[in-house]
């Protein structure tokens, strides 16, 4: 294969990759949360730093379930 058909073949590739990036970009551009989710996600929030709901770090909610 020659230094051209090299070039070729990256360029191809290259473009693919960009493609897909792009329908990515796409995708998670689209997906703006509705207001209610917000809602939630702040109650959420709230709710943690009030202690009505409890917080575990990865290493707690790993031992919590048994998977140390």
């Amino acid at each position: 294969m020659g230094v051209v058909e090299l070039l070729k073949e990256i360029k191809e590739k290259l473009e693919i990759m960009d493609k897909r990036l792009s329908r990515l970009e796409d995708e998670l551009l689209g997906d703006e949360m509705t207001n209610e989710e917000i809602r939630e996600v702040e109650e959420i929030i709230e709710a943690c730093k009030t202690g009505k709901m409890k917080v575990y770090t990865l290493e707690e909610a790993k031992r919590e379930l048994g998977l140390e």
